[in-house]
């Protein structure tokens, strides 16, 4: 049925990584990121011929498809749209065939963390993005090292919503009391988001020092699209990393991590549009408070346009914080996705108004219309996304003395040379209803760890 849509898998193709919902493949010969959707795994035999059937009829009728459109079509009009098209690349919906994804299963096999295998790939769905561990294929007017570069960070949640702010830590610091407990991770992250979203340069800098120093899952950095340091290596890596980079073998490490830091910082705090955004929206609601919030609090200090700032400008779509969406969701049994088609819909009715107003129109409504309304919730999944995001900072170095930047704003010096910057936003995709439900459980074993730690530091 598919046969002439079939995507073929390069032979070179690479295992970049997972999260929760996708395996992440890297074509470098394409430069493409190949996601690849994934589904629990069977433990029985019934279990196994019931989703062998199911996945037939699912397929074959067209819903995979349909649903992978639907998400894609999100994606592209929504989420897209709301952060920025320079931060956020374009997407092509393709086709693998039962074979291929068996094949390149058993080909993973050895290279998936043993804590993600309870989930296999889903037969069909896959979508194609760009790799943002490469530059742009563009001209550029200087010459180039042939080495690319590129820093992998997930930022995390830097909006904390106005109920949530006597909480004693921010999510992801107390987060880290869970993952010890678990044995997920040796030893405490010294990184916080807040210190990152803040905008101020010694926050800045301890924020991205702290990722180097401890990266768990929050910090990967490749060269030419290989991986070359993460939370598995030695301090070291990284350091041989920064030699290879400012090209400098004399300076030492502390002065070469904090040039990485100011470069690093640089990045996230300059708007890299060439032409600059004008806010043309008809209702202007959430458009006015966003702005006198990001104006009064200190806890958004951060330039217009910077993807800090987009990122954390979808963040805030969550005003109320998790108990109340929890309490609008009460027993609703509710599709994970249809709020997705649902909101779609509503955009392309209105379109003078900026994203941002709808969703939170769609969210502001009485008691009465919040039974009958599933749009309600969207807000916060919509912050759920940019919560749980990753960017990548990709550079080359200039090979040439640089009087004339041409008008470029994506060109960063540093006081070991300058660097031609690329800056990508992904894993955007939605997000199901029970993230709400999900979210509520993780803030009570979170609330609860931190209380323990705290308690036991009390004791000692």
């Amino acid at each position: 049925m598919f046969a002439s849509n079939e995507f073929k898998i390069p032979s070179n193709w690479v295992y970049r990584g997972e999260g929760n919902c996708n395996v992440v493949i890297s074509l470098p010969s394409e430069r493409k990121i190949l996601r690849i959707r994934k589904i629990k795994k069977t433990t029985s035999l019934f279990g196994w011929i019931l989703n062998w059937i199911t996945d037939i009829l699912y397929w074959y009728c067209g819903s995979g498809l349909d649903d992978e459109l639907r998400d894609l079509t999100f994606y592209k009009k929504i989420i897209r749209a709301l952060i920025g098209s320079n931060f956020v690349c374009d997407a092509e919906q393709v086709f693998l065939s039962r074979k291929q994804v068996k094949i390149l299963e058993e080909e993973l096999a050895h290279q998936r963390p043993n804590y993600r295998k309870t989930k296999s790939l889903q037969y069909g769905r896959a979508a194609l993005f760009d790799d943002y561990a490469f530059l742009p294929d563009e001209f550029y007017p200087f010459l180039l090292s042939n080495n690319t570069y590129s820093v992998e960070i997930k930022p995390k949640q830097g909006w904390v919503p106005f109920s949530e702010r006597h909480f004693p830590k921010c999510a992801f610091c107390m987060n880290q009391y869970v993952k010890h407990n678990k044995g997920q991770i040796q030893s405490l992250s010294s990184y916080c988001p807040s210190d990152l979203f803040s905008g101020e340069p010694t926050k800045m800098i301890r924020a991205v020092q702290a990722l180097v120093t401890n990266p768990q899952n929050n910090l990967k950095i490749f060269k030419n699209g290989q991986l070359q340091y993460s939370e598995d290596c030695e301090v070291g890596l990284f350091a041989s990393f920064l030699t290879d980079i400012f090209r400098n073998n004399v300076e030492t490490f502390e002065n070469l991590l904090l040039e990485f830091c100011h470069f690093v910082r640089t990045c996230l705090l300059t708007n890299f549009e060439s032409i600059e955004r004008t806010n043309r929206c008809n209702m202007k609601l959430f458009c006015e408070w966003n702005n006198i919030i990001q104006e009064s609090s200190a806890q958004t200090k951060l330039p217009k346009g910077c993807v800090l700032e987009r990122i954390l400008s979808v963040q805030m779509l969550d005003v109320e914080g998790n108990q109340y969406y929890y309490k609008l969701l009460g027993n609703k049994k509710l599709g994970e996705y249809d709020y997705v088609r649902e909101l779609l819909k509503e955009v392309s009715k209105r379109p003078g108004t900026c994203l941002k107003c709808i969703i939170m129109m769609l969210g502001n409504v009485d008691e009465r219309q919040m039974k009958e309304n599933n749009l309600v919730l969207v807000p916060y999944l919509m912050s759920a996304i940019a919560k749980d995001c990753s960017l990548m900072i990709t550079f080359k170095r200039i090979m040439e003395t640089t009087s004339d930047n041409f008008g470029m704003k994506n060109i960063v010096s540093t006081k070991y040379g300058d660097f031609i910057v690329n800056v990508g936003v992904f894993d955007l995709y939605p997000k199901p209803v029970s993230t709400i439900l999900k979210h509520k459980k993780k803030i009570k074993r979170m609330l609860d760890a931190t209380a323990k730690c705290e308690q036991k530091t009390v004791v000692t």
